[in-house]
């Protein structure tokens, strides 16, 4: 099933004008009478809540949202256990295969928990926002337990204090190798000087980023000019701070160094997953001063009493609050949120120390998230681009599908969609850099959105050819399914399972509503239902074969359409 290269390719720039501002046709659910936590949950306002807080919702899920109502399904989704735990995934299929753990295992069981862990899809969906702010990538971290584990932090952590979660973040030794941090030595007379590679990031990633924000997230200006938030003093002050944390120490030997640099003499998988020890040995006991605190010279060693005055000093920086508010509403709600928007959650963050579940649920619940039509100052700019991963989660929670991996092994058989002309372009862990795939400030080139200072983040990797790749991928999914290979069955792992849309197939209108309402919450916008109808109306449908041809015809086109690539 292939649609012409142009119709893709329009289809695709249609979608990033949305964003930018063309194609003013509005998206399903734009607009809706005012709502809130006792309001009543319409089919659009849950189908929009829950592409926000989940990877992307079923029939089931949003009947429970409507039964439960917003603010409990948020408690009930941040308080409940997640199924399995990635780690436990990744040795599970593994095992049943007989193999050692494979970093594939790490993707496949991303997939899992995404595809398939329903009553804590909220926590699993602010990991990966976590995941995507403190990056590490399986491209430089090669022990798939390491990683696999680094995401069980992120989702422990998920409804926890943000100083928790910063100090999992930097003694986790996925981090610590990701950073080069772990086995930092203090300086000595040969001209050694620690590493400063985590003192750098974790300022301008993790916390306080590069420039100071007021309350509200706005940058401060002196002299129209923004005011750096640290100096090259303050990265070697931290740098002495992150000195002498290394492997877990399992085995007890006589040379401290056996465990610090894991010889045979102490290792163990253990070591792959359990937070780094502390070194007195290796810790630089000279002066620390960074951000307007100081650790004044240590008589003896004490790498974790230095270690809590520079993360207490990073938690609790003004900036920190913004910025870290900032981020997670674009990966959850809108890429531009206002400056109130921002300053709501950022108190809420400052007022609770920092609790994430707390955060989380202010995000979800703020006017400009439930009704930006008429609570964003500029509701034009409200919204997001969904990324290629959470749309084809979306497309794979929506519609009946069976993987023969999960079946025989407990994980989906998924495969890298890294690749740019014929995947996603991205990959769950799987970031080319600490960057991620894209910056939380990436502004499109020679494009209104540019001229009027919005960010796009999602658009740095929605080049022609990603467009075209996303759109052949879902193409070549719906018909002949995707993952590995399945040598004794002869098919990819996942196949869609729409014999059950038959029914449908002789009624082009009702086939395109009914996949609109699965999707996208609502019917298609009158021009966009038209022009997918056009697309299916002249396919025969004498055969089932045929039938089936239109069916998933039916859903690519609403698969490429603006209203399921933007957030609105």
């Amino acid at each position: 099933m292939r649609l012409p290269r142009r119709v893709l390719l329009a289809l695709g720039v249609c979608a990033a004008l949305v964003f930018l501002g063309g194609c003013q046709e509005e998206a399903p659910g734009a607009a809706r009478p005012q709502g809130g936590a006792l309001a009543p949950v319409t089919e659009v306002e849950g189908t929009r809540f829950l592409t926000q807080a989940t990877f992307g919702g079923r029939p089931e899920d949003l009947a429970r949202l409507q039964d439960m109502g917003l603010d409990a399904w948020i408690t009930a989704q941040m308080s409940a256990p997640v199924a399995r735990t990635h780690l436990a995934m990744v040795d599970q299929s593994a095992a049943s295969q007989g193999r050692s753990p494979q970093t594939q295992d790490v993707q496949q069981s991303w997939w899992t928990a995404a595809l398939t862990d329903h009553s804590a899809q909220l926590r699993h969906r602010v990991a990966f926002a976590l995941s995507q702010i403190f990056v590490v990538s399986t491209v430089s971290v090669s022990n798939p337990r390491t990683v696999a584990s680094y995401m069980d932090t992120l989702t422990q952590h998920a409804d926890g204090r943000y100083r928790d979660l910063l100090e999992a973040v930097v003694l986790h030794p996925a981090m610590g190798q990701y950073l080069s941090h772990l086995g930092n030595r203090k300086e000595d007379s040969s001209g050694r000087v620690p590493d400063e590679n985590l003192a750098r990031e974790v300022m301008q990633l993790f916390s306080i980023g590069l420039v100071q924000l007021d309350a509200n997230g706005q940058a401060v200006l002196v002299n129209k000019q923004p005011v750096e938030t640290y100096t090259s003093s303050d990265i070697k002050g931290l740098a002495r701070v992150f000195t002498g944390f290394s492997w877990a120490r399992t085995q007890q030997t006589g040379n401290w160094t056996d465990c610090f640099t894991r010889t045979a003499a102490c290792r163990d998988n253990r070591q792959d997953v359990l937070p780094m020890d502390a070194y007195p040995e290796a810790h630089a006991t000279t002066e620390k001063a960074f951000l307007g605190v100081r650790v004044p010279p240590q008589a003896t060693a004490d790498p974790k009493a230095s270690l809590k005055v520079a993360l207490d000093r990073l938690a609790t920086h003004p900036n920190t609050a913004p910025f870290i508010s900032r981020q997670l509403i674009q990966r959850l709600v809108s890429s531009n949120p206002s400056s109130q928007y921002v300053g709501d959650v950022s108190r809420v963050f400052a007022q609770t120390g920092g609790n994430l579940r707390e955060v989380v649920r202010a995000i979800l619940m703020h006017a400009e998230a439930r009704n930006p039509a008429s609570a964003a100052p500029n509701p034009s700019h409200a919204g997001r681009v969904r990324e290629p991963l959470l749309r084809m989660t979306h497309l794979m929670r929506a519609l009946p599908h069976q993987s023969l991996s999960y079946t025989k092994h407990g994980v989906y058989g998924t495969t890298d969609t890294s690749d740019m002309a014929n995947g996603l372009a991205q990959s769950p862990l799987r970031a080319p850099s600490v960057f991620n795939f894209y910056r939380p400030g990436y502004r499109l080139p020679q494009s209104r959105s540019g001229d009027a200072s919005l960010v796009a983040p999602e658009l740095q990797i929605a080049s022609e050819s990603a467009v075209l790749g996303y759109a052949n991928f879902v193409a070549s999914s719906l018909e002949y399914g995707w993952g590995g290979w399945h040598a004794n069955e002869r098919q990819r792992d996942m196949l869609f399972q729409l014999q059950g849309w038959l029914p449908l197939a002789g009624n082009p209108e009702q086939l395109i509503d009914t996949l609109s309402r699965r999707l996208l919450g609502a019917p298609l916008p009158a021009e966009a239902r038209s022009t997918a109808l056009a697309g299916i109306q002249s396919m025969p449908t004498e055969t089932e074969t045929q039938k089936l041809a239109r069916i998933r015809a039916a859903a690519l086109l609403i698969a490429v359409s603006p209203q399921f690539t933007v957030e609105q």
